[in-house]
């Protein structure tokens, strides 16, 4: 779910100035902190609304994964980040592309760090800004580009299995409802005429079916434009983030659904941790970044419970089980990883196993999902060409 955007209005210290930017954050509690643990000032937050029937541009959302990829060429070939950024600017990649490379020369001339530049444009995710910050830190700017880049192909990975485990249902659900009104408009009422010469009794299933059909007939231009109207008013919908977030809170009053739901989360979570903590960020600096990751308001405050035990000088292991944030198994492997020193490991692997989780989730879902999606459409078709037969086999029975 795209997280909300702001107009934040702060005090920049070292230029003596009142600076102006867009960020994203879950909330505008989350931003300030955000913002305060990067050593801004915040003078004003203020939530940028668009209106739901404004379309985006052509190329208007940035593909950040294509960024980091062309970046890292550019700085491996042996550029600046100066004049990688002016190179990717240079290439005729889209005005929206062009418009936030030029702001990130703009940025950089004027001697920003990359990654007080990638914040300043509001574009890039705070994950990726936290890393590249780590990497300017230790002069690893390329790792923290490798390590950004691993954390979202296992992102997309999970996203897509959800993508392509939903395209095969949407695909019978809709070539069922297809069938369904050819029947309907088409066939039922060829039939409707002939059952009028009928003298014997007509089942009350096929009555229904033939009032049904005789209704969309008659009020055909009506019901399509409502079906158009209720379309746009699903695309509107689906615009302003009020149809995910519908979806998101009636899949989590599912239990078994809200539990590997989490799954994904902890996943993006771990990851998150993984990538900053190996770039030498202090696990709490880690956990304030992924505050503002959109993880929902259960896990957010979570993760605040979880820093705030850190700030009180607990072992890690022992606030994030606290928290609710691991299991038996993960909290198991962060008491190794504070044993043995390899803690970016551990993390990643308790990314990796919370990843394992959901795909599994998926895959068992889709396998009962398919099956029970094509029966109930077998049903549906199958009860409307028995209910438009039933009367001949009557008239065929009572000939005989």
């Amino acid at each position: 779910m795209t997280l909300p955007q702001y107009h934040v209005r702060w005090f920049d210290e070292a230029a003596q100035a009142v600076r102006e930017e867009r960020m994203q954050a879950e909330s505008p509690a989350a931003l300030r902190q955000h913002a305060v643990g990067a050593g801004k000032l915040v003078l004003s937050v203020k939530r940028v609304t668009l209106p739901p029937w404004r379309w985006p541009t052509p190329g208007a959302k940035l593909d950040v994964a294509w960024w980091c990829r062309e970046l890292r060429t550019l700085l491996l070939a042996g550029m600046t980040v100066v004049e990688a950024i002016d190179t990717l600017h240079a290439q005729p990649l889209g005005r929206a592309r062009a418009q936030v490379h030029g702001a990130l020369l703009q940025h950089l001339q004027r001697g920003r760090s990359l990654s007080q530049a990638m914040q300043a444009t509001g574009v890039f995710p705070a994950v990726l800004v936290a890393g590249v910050k780590a990497g300017e830190r230790s002069s690893a700017l390329v790792a923290a580009l490798d390590d950004y880049l691993r954390y979202s192909d296992l992102i997309d990975s999970l996203r897509k299995q959800v993508a392509s485990a939903a395209i095969y249902p949407a695909v019978v659900v809709g070539l069922g409802g297809l069938i369904t009104l050819f029947l309907l408009l088409y066939v039922m009422p060829r039939f409707a005429r002939m059952y009028g010469e009928l003298h014997g009794p007509v089942s009350l299933a096929t009555r229904v079916l033939v009032g049904l059909s005789g209704a969309l007939a008659q009020h055909g231009p009506w019901i399509g434009l409502g079906a158009m109207l209720a379309l746009l008013a699903l695309v509107l919908a689906w615009r302003s983030g009020a149809a995910s977030a519908l979806g998101l809170a009636l899949a989590e009053a599912i239990p078994a659904i809200r539990r590997n739901l989490d799954e994904f989360r902890r996943a993006k979570l771990y990851q998150s941790l993984a990538l900053m903590f190996r770039g030498g960020y202090a696990l709490d600096e880690a956990l304030g970044q992924c505050a503002a990751l959109g993880l929902g308001t259960g896990m957010t405050e979570a993760i605040r419970s979880a820093q705030q035990g850190l700030a009180r000088g607990q072992r890690a292991s022992q606030v994030l089980d606290q928290a609710g944030l691991t299991d038996t198994v993960s909290q198991r492997l962060l008491a190794v990883g504070e044993r043995t020193g390899n803690f970016d490991r551990v993390l990643q692997t308790i990314a990796e196993r919370h990843a394992a989780n959901f795909t599994n989730f998926v895959q068992r879902a889709t396998r009962l999902v398919e099956p029970a999606l094509l029966l109930l459409v077998a049903l549906v078709v199958g009860g409307i060409v028995v209910a438009m037969y039933m009367p001949v086999f009557d008239m065929a029975s009572s000939i005989r």
